[in-house]
């Protein structure tokens, strides 16, 4: 079992002194990833998460995917295999588009995703909260276990099990974690994301990035006895009112947290 972690500043200084073990560094391809992939690259193998074209399993207009690029990206990256989000917006619907026309839509750009990649494809759940629904993030809820369950089997593709969406879709809603994680597709686990949440100014569970507290990891520790992933990705970012002395500690603490929660699991499985 790999560990990956979301690249920023503080992971830079903490693989420099070797402080941590991580196996891959997460990171999309958008913002200052074109200047920082050097860096990146020569410390250890990327764990490419976007290309910046949010992209999902119901959009539309897939044409604007240059997958020469995303195939070559990939391979610079060494990346083992890529994600994109189980999710539509409501601007990729048409009028009257029905839950069975939202599978076929899904089913068909799937397939066209595992048909150009050039390595595995993974489906990522998607949280659903207040936060979800605006127009800036726009998304259609889909997040009932048998309809994930369904496109995954059909499609025939693996699973990239966000534990904080889980989290905090199962708490907007008043459902029991375990029994919602349950009933998803674990099977097919091939990735794990993890970090901390929070709430919104209105209270809303909200996916905030910020540190892993105890019931994150007893989550973790929990879902790993019904999983056996690849790689389990850690996607804390800090908060506004973290220093970056404050972030470089809280990381080195949870990546070594992690670190044990896997050993000792993949212990388990080899007995």
């Amino acid at each position: 079992m790999y560990i990956g972690c979301n690249w920023s500043k503080s992971l830079k200084f903490l693989l420099e002194k070797e402080s941590v073990s991580v196996d891959y560094i997460k990171s999309g391809a958008y913002g200052t990833f074109n200047e920082q992939f050097s860096i990146m690259r020569s410390m250890r193998p990327v764990l490419l998460h976007g290309l910046g074209y949010f992209e999902r399993a119901g959009m539309e207009n897939i044409e604007i995917i240059d997958f020469n690029s995303a195939n070559n990206l990939i391979k610079k990256c060494n990346s083992p295999h890529y994600g994109i989000h189980l999710a539509i917006k409501n601007s990729d619907m048409y009028p009257g588009m029905t839950d069975e026309n939202i599978y076929e839509r899904m089913s068909k750009q799937i397939q066209i995703f595992k048909s150009k990649l050039t390595v595995p494809l993974l489906l990522e759940n998607i949280a659903d909260t207040p936060k979800e629904h605006l127009i800036t993030i726009d998304h259609y809820p889909y997040i009932m276990p048998e309809q994930i369950s369904r496109l995954l089997t059909d499609n025939d593709v693996s699973f990239l099990l966000d534990l904080t969406h889980a989290k905090i879709t199962a708490q907007y809603r008043g459902w029991n974690i375990h029994d919602y994680i349950r009933a998803l597709p674990l099977n097919r686990v091939a990735e794990i994301h993890i970090n901390g949440s929070g709430y919104d100014k209105n209270g809303f569970p909200e996916d905030t990035h910020q540190a892993m507290k105890n019931e994150d990891y007893k989550l973790l520790e929990w879902v790993l006895n019904y999983t056996n992933p690849n790689i389990v990705s850690l996607e804390y970012n800090g908060v506004e009112s973290e220093n970056e002395e404050t972030v470089t500690c809280s990381l080195e603490k949870q990546l070594k947290e992690v670190q044990n929660i896997c050993n000792s699991t993949k212990k388990e499985f080899n007995k």
